[in-house]
């Protein structure tokens, strides 16, 4: 018989999911270690590293990318700014996945931590990046921002998580934005 470790490696994500779910439900302790890993693995979500690799991503924008985009199209006309936002779009993408997962699986902490990481990124990328980039997308990290502000209140945050966020957002960020919270 193969080694499982070495049957595990060629499965798909997909195959994985199912294994996992067919596992769970067939005995009542292992569905509960599921889980308890599960969100073992989920739980930690440091602000610093989710800003950084947020500001990463933004980073990594080129110009070219948006010349390349921009212009005219079989529909129409894309202008140089919205070819910007919707890279910027695209690179925020994930985040907020994992910023709904956080919500759906009722883990508030994390994703405030979630929502404070990202602000934290836009904030770093207005303020700290010398990207070309930048350029074509001058108000792309305010309005990110609050479409970030937005899905977090979608997973409705306490009040006590929405004057956290205001306090982060004053305390960290300066204030930045935070008339549109």
């Amino acid at each position: 018989m193969k080694e499982v470790h070495q049957i595990i490696e060629q499965l798909s994500p997909a195959d994985a999911k199912s294994i996992l779910q067919a596992l769970a439900a067939s005995d009542e302790t292992l569905a509960a270690r599921i889980t308890a890993m599960a969100l073992a693995r989920l739980r930690p979500v440091d602000v610093e590293e989710v800003a950084a690799a947020l500001y990463d991503e933004l980073e990594a924008l080129e110009v070219e990318e948006v010349w390349d985009r921009a212009g005219r199209t079989r529909h129409g006309y894309v202008e140089p700014s919205e070819a910007a936002d919707q890279l910027v779009k695209a690179a925020l993408a994930p985040f907020l996945q994992d910023l709904a997962r956080y919500q759906t699986l009722g883990l508030r902490a994390e994703a405030n931590r979630m929502c404070e990481g990202l602000l934290l990124g836009f904030y770093q990328f207005q303020h700290e990046s010398t990207s070309k980039f930048k350029n074509w997308a001058p108000d792309a990290p305010i309005i990110f921002a609050e479409a970030v502000v937005d899905a977090w209140k979608a997973g409705s945050p306490t009040k006590s998580d929405i004057k956290a966020l205001k306090a982060f957002v004053t305390a960290e960020l300066g204030g930045w934005g935070a008339n549109r919270l």
